[in-house]
């Protein structure tokens, strides 16, 4: 089918011009049309909608994790309809809560589950179904948590290489006007919202339920789960690797010499660090202290090994991630693994070219690093909202800088960086995040608006 797909491309383009779908045979001023919403609306156009069944997609139909994972657990116990919209329905059923009900991804029947629920709550643009012709209809609420958090690189309409293409900027804009509310977890990202998401409104910022976890005070048996989940020991000390993909296929991670890494991180004295917590004081003021506990598995030993896990990107090529593998067989790929919030939990310390994972990450004080082999080609690429310095995480575009970043690593200058950092950024993270968008909700469901 893919195959398929690529040899139309080659002579039929289409674009989306005000819900209008124009096919064109290249060349030739031949074209033909079809109103972008007029099979969904003829199926499921008439359709009532249930104020409560909430439905629920994680970044494309990922699976229990992130943002909507925690929110889906504050809402335990309560009458609403749970519908999870994720990729191979029939396979997931064990990962998930009794009580939610599994759709196929991109199926007739998740057009179906959105057509009828009350609520839609994602942590990703819509854009797909938009192809597809949904059309939002009164009464209908849309709850946007997004994926991102203070990270670095730009996205949606800041991102000139997204922009560029005429149907993704149509359907993305319609999605943004579809959306009701925005969850942020700073006031930076507030600010981000604002501009990448033509000028979207209202914003509530809430922080994101899936930084509650490192508020948590079960985080030793998180991490627990996790050991056994990938077969490692809890005595192994855990460099989490998270690289992120390119829009123009190719990734970093081929740069990446595991081999020296991990004679780094056997001669470093990494440690863990306190979690950085974000105390709330009246009229919205924060102020940040760093405790001295741990929330992931305790200070090891000097002679405990190390481990490098990996947490490859869902859009990154399978070829690359392949190779990777085949080049380092002792790293354990962690892809699989539904939460990348708990890996995080499990890990201590963590490294990314340019996933936000980090900037969550940091909420834990553990040693950050960011590993940037193509740093001048991702910013042409991307683009920046600040520069890598301006994080509080030591910036390594060799190999030969990133033993040499993890050999000298201060713990106390890099707790006053985050320290910092934070300060910066007016965050709302205090553990309680899933509870506010849970009581949202709530009163949405119960036909109250929030007050803005």
């Amino acid at each position: 089918m893919k195959k398929i797909k690529k040899l139309i491309k080659r002579f039929v383009s289409y674009t989306i011009e005000d819900d209008i779908r124009i096919y064109r045979l290249k060349h030739t001023p031949v074209k033909v049309t079809w109103p972008l919403t007029r099979r969904f609306l003829a199926k499921y156009g008439a359709l009532p909608v249930k104020p409560d069944k909430i439905v629920i997609d994680n970044y494309m139909g990922q699976g229990y994790g992130w943002n909507p994972k925690y929110v889906a657990e504050a809402l335990a116990g309560s009458p609403y309809e749970l519908v999870w919209i994720v990729k191979d329905a029939a396979l997931r059923r064990d990962g998930f809560p009794a009580g939610v009900r599994l759709v196929e991804y991109l199926s007739e029947e998740a057009l179906y589950e959105y057509a009828t629920a009350g609520i839609w709550l994602c942590n990703y643009h819509l854009i797909a179904y938009f192809n597809r012709g949904l059309v939002k209809k009164p009464g209908q609420i849309y709850i946007q948590m997004w994926h991102g958090s203070f990270g670095i690189k730009k996205i949606e309409n800041d991102c000139g290489i997204l922009t560029g293409n005429k149907s993704w900027y149509y359907l993305a804009q319609k999605n943004a006007a579809a959306t009701d509310y925005w969850i942020s977890n700073s006031g930076f990202e507030t600010e981000v919202y604002k501009s990448a998401f033509w000028g979207a409104g209202p914003v509530l910022e809430y922080g994101h339920p899936r930084n509650d976890v490192f508020f948590r005070k079960d985080a030793a048996a998180l991490a627990g789960k996790v050991s056994r989940a990938l077969g490692i020991s809890q005595e192994e000390r855990v460099f989490l690797y998270v690289p992120t993909f390119r829009e123009r296929g190719q990734s970093s991670v081929a740069a990446l010499d595991v081999g020296l890494l991990l004679r780094t991180l056997r001669e470093s004295r990494l440690a863990a660090s306190g979690v950085v917590r974000c105390e709330k004081k009246a009229r919205g003021k924060e102020t940040l202290r760093d405790t001295q506990e741990h929330s992931g598995t305790g200070i090891f030993p000097e002679a405990a090994a190390w481990r490098i896990v990996v947490r490859f990107h869902p859009r990154m090529e399978r070829a690359q991630r392949e190779a990777f593998l085949r080049k380092w067989p002792s790293v354990v790929d962690a892809t699989a693994y539904p939460d990348i919030q708990e890996l995080l939990v499990r890990a201590d310390a963590a490294m990314t070219d340019y996933s936000s994972c980090l900037f969550d990450y940091l909420l834990s004080g553990r040693p950050g690093f960011l590993f940037v082999p193509d740093r001048r080609e991702y910013d042409e690429e991307r683009g920046f909202y600040y520069s890598l310095e301006e994080s509080p995480f030591p910036v390594a575009e060799t190999n030969g800088e990133l033993e040499q970043k993890i050999s000298s690593f201060d713990r106390q200058t890099y707790a006053d960086r985050v320290r910092d950092f934070l300060t910066q950024k007016r965050p709302a993270e205090d553990g309680r995040a899933a509870e506010r968008v849970a009581a949202l909700i709530r009163r949405t469901v119960e036909g109250k608006k929030e007050g803005i």
